[in-house]
């Protein structure tokens, strides 16, 4: 995991090659198969050990605070090296289904299926209006997030992360959410 991580502060995803993999590491090429049969299961490997223990989040969050931590840390997260390696997983996988697939279920699919399970948290708690559509809303805002970081349109600020949960989840409060 070391030696991809540190290869792809040099390269991108596409540039990366399982022989310059084994080579840092040092260790032979069919080790490397072994454990990881395509390049983009290395990658994704070494995205799931390093940076989303940074995205988990603690437990006692109301719905509304869990989307703004989890928006704070992705942005966080793709302003860093990570945005690069993601961008460069989606690029490949435009070619490849199979690498988007395999980042979509690995990647997108936990963490999507969690942020869903706290806005249907807040919504069954009365924070959130009982018409929410909690999968609609998750799509919306971090729709937008992989929209900054793809195409590069403008910044993926703080700011941004910001103002984009207030205006989408505004007409989602209900009567009794704070804020």
């Amino acid at each position: 995991m070391d030696a991809v991580y540190a290869l792809l502060q040099e390269k991108s995803v596409r540039d990366l090659t399982m022989e310059e993999v084994a080579r840092r590491a040092k260790v032979g090429k069919p080790t490397i198969y072994k454990w990881w049969p395509t390049k983009a299961t290395l990658v994704l490997a070494m995205l799931c050990e390093r940076m989303a223990p940074n995205l988990e989040k603690p437990t006692v969050l109301t719905a509304e605070e869990s989307l703004r931590f989890r928006v704070r840390r992705l942005i966080d997260a793709f302003n860093g090296p990570f945005g690069k390696i993601v961008a460069g997983l989606i690029a490949e996988g435009q070619g490849e289904p199979a690498v988007l697939q395999e980042f979509f279920g690995r990647w997108v699919s936990p963490r999507r299926a969690a942020t869903i399970a706290d806005l249907q948290r807040g919504k069954d708690a009365g924070e959130l209006r009982s018409d929410t559509a909690p999968e609609l809303l998750n799509d919306a805002i971090f729709g937008a997030i992989y929209y900054r970081l793809l195409l590069r349109s403008d910044p993926l600020t703080k700011r941004f992360g910001d103002e984009l949960v207030e205006h989408v989840i505004r007409g989602q409060r209900s009567g009794n959410a704070p804020g």
